[in-house]
């Protein structure tokens, strides 16, 4: 059957496009397409990951390596010029073709180098597996730091125990030769200037020093000795005024015996190794009054520390500038002590006891000074004093009469008590032609030349052989301060100085557990007290010597 024209052009054009539409319903090819797309660009990701890890760890290795170099190289021990040292670290790093620049700065006093600072840079070209399809053929990996190394100012207060129980075996000596290898170990090796040392010697007070003490505003019943009477409130704060008025600590004996001579065991000790050394620049000069030390007396921490944080208080800069102009520390500490915002300079205190804070002595008021109503003789060195209750020569008893007692015998004094009764006659002279000179005695007087033990005997116990006397009088002389006062006083006064930013190491030597917790709590941390027995002291000076000259040094 034959078709028409028209049928078959008809009949093309329907299998043509039933051809058409079942190409359009076929999916199988559009899958593996995608699939070819999304396997491409995994591939191209994970370069750029490739390419990125490449980068950060040729980056890191540099930075750690030109970071070594210059600590290295900025290290004022280190002899080697800096170039050279940072070469070979980046040969051992297997850099040696590594481009690099190095950049060093330094500071000198004379020959000295008391400041380096290093710095390094270095950029290399990394090329690229996988990114320079997307137009980028390498990265710019660049590595730069720099270091410093340089001496801070420090100042130091060096608190030492050197009362009784320090006397004991060998406990002092151990203690000298300790305290001497750490001021060694601070200030040999270092620009004069840049360390300060005050020392603080103590035990039931601590001497100032008349040079010292002239600075400030101590209250001048008498200039025997120079320690200070602190209140309570005084602890709170490490400032020191030298323009507020300060009470002075009473000069007597408060231990020795009626019957053991002249008064020598003095509440405030008055040798001149028991005295602050303040703002010391001379070793040797710390060192031999460190030497010079001898064990006596009783324990006051709490005093000592206020005393060694005041030498680190900018409230006593008007005082070393004083003692700079006359000529009693030296130039180049001049603006000591610093302000605690000086980020330049470091502040420590080391406080080493070997035992408890224990009664410390003061003198009340109504014996500290003023008219004794005993009277001495200069010419015979005899007293005798008024007294109006036991009654004149004849037997008699008249409240109303002055009569004079003459005493005790005291052949050990080299001064005797006047041995029988003087009167005075109607115009107030002396009856008796061998006691025209006598003259009435301060208070301050009779307790420098007598104890308190024995004056209480010979003025009380004797003339009424009544031993409640001796102790009634002996006590009404005592404003005594107490172990546990003084253990607050202290914590206060650590405290204080701590939120000031002093940094406190403390040394308990073969001390009690008590005296180690009051000690640590003292410490700046645990870390920062030290409970030693022995020869072991030399090791705790040892670490915190160590610990100074590293903080010392910024990197």
């Amino acid at each position: 059957m034959s078709l028409s024209v028209s049928e078959s052009r008809s009949r093309s054009q329907l299998r043509m496009s039933t051809a058409l539409q079942c190409f359009r319903r076929d999916e199988d090819g559009s899958f593996v397409i995608f699939s070819l797309f999304i396997f491409t660009l995994m591939i191209l990701i994970g370069g750029i990951a490739i390419d990125v890890m490449r980068f950060e760890n040729l980056r890191t290795t540099m930075q750690n390596t030109v970071d070594r170099a210059v600590l290295a190289a900025a290290d004022l021990d280190q002899k080697v010029p800096a170039e050279t040292v940072v070469a070979d670290y980046l040969n051992k790093a297997g850099m040696e073709g590594l481009p690099y620049s190095v950049d060093v700065v330094e500071s000198k006093v004379g020959d000295t180098v008391i400041g380096r600072k290093v710095s390094v840079s270095s950029e290399v070209e990394m090329k690229t597996y996988f990114m320079h399809m997307m137009g980028t053929p390498t990265l710019s990996v660049p590595a730069s730091t720099s270091a410093s190394e340089a001496i801070n100012d420090i100042e130091v207060s060096l608190v030492l125990d050197v009362s009784g129980s320090m006397g004991w075996g060998s406990k002092l000596s151990e203690m000298q030769d300790a305290a001497s290898d750490f001021v060694d170990e601070i200030m040999l090796n270092t620009e004069e200037g840049r360390v300060a040392v005050s020392l603080v010697p103590y035990s039931t007070q601590v001497n100032a020093g008349e040079v010292l003490a002239s600075e400030f505003n101590l209250t001048d019943e008498h200039t025997y000795s120079h320690c200070v009477d602190f209140t309570t409130a005084d602890f709170n704060t490490p400032a020191f005024s030298p323009t507020v008025e300060v009470q002075r600590t009473a000069h007597f004996d408060p231990w020795r015996s009626y019957k053991r001579g002249e008064p020598r065991d003095w509440v405030c000790r008055t040798e001149d190794h028991f005295e602050i050394l303040p703002w010391s620049a001379k070793p040797q000069d710390i060192k031999d009054q460190i030497d010079d030390f001898v064990a006596s007396g009783n324990t006051s921490i709490d005093v000592a520390t206020k005393w060694g944080a005041a030498l680190l208080d900018p409230s006593t800069a008007p005082v070393l500038s004083n003692l700079i102009a006359s000529g009693d520390v030296e130039a180049s500490l001049a603006g000591r002590p610093s302000a605690y915002s000086n980020p330049d300079v470091l502040k420590f205190m080391v406080i080493m006891t070997d035992g408890i804070n224990t009664t410390q002595y003061g003198m009340t008021p109504e014996y500290s000074s003023g008219p004794s109503g005993i009277w001495r003789d200069p010419d015979t060195g005899r007293y005798t004093m008024e007294d109006r209750e036991i009654g004149n020569e004849d037997g008699d008893s008249n409240p109303n009469e002055p009569y004079w007692y003459a005493g005790g015998w005291r052949k050990s004094y080299g001064e005797y008590w006047l041995d029988r009764i003087y009167d005075r006659d109607e115009d107030g002279d002396w009856a008796e032609d061998d006691d025209k000179n006598a003259y009435e005695m301060d208070w301050t007087e009779v307790f420098a030349r007598m104890s308190v033990n024995d004056w209480a005997y010979s003025m009380h116990y004797e003339r009424y052989s009544r031993a409640h006397h001796y102790h009634e009088a002996r006590d009404a002389t005592r404003k005594n301060v107490n172990a546990a006062t003084k253990d607050k006083r202290l914590n206060d006064i650590c405290t204080a100085a701590k939120n000031s930013g002093i940094v406190i190491f403390a040394i308990g030597f073969e001390v009690t557990d008590h005296s180690a917790g009051v000690m640590q709590k003292c410490a700046s941390t645990a870390n920062h007290f030290y409970r030693v027995e022995g020869l072991d002291i030399a090791y705790a000076f040892e670490s915190i010597a160590n610990q100074i000259n590293q903080l010392k040094l910024t990197q």
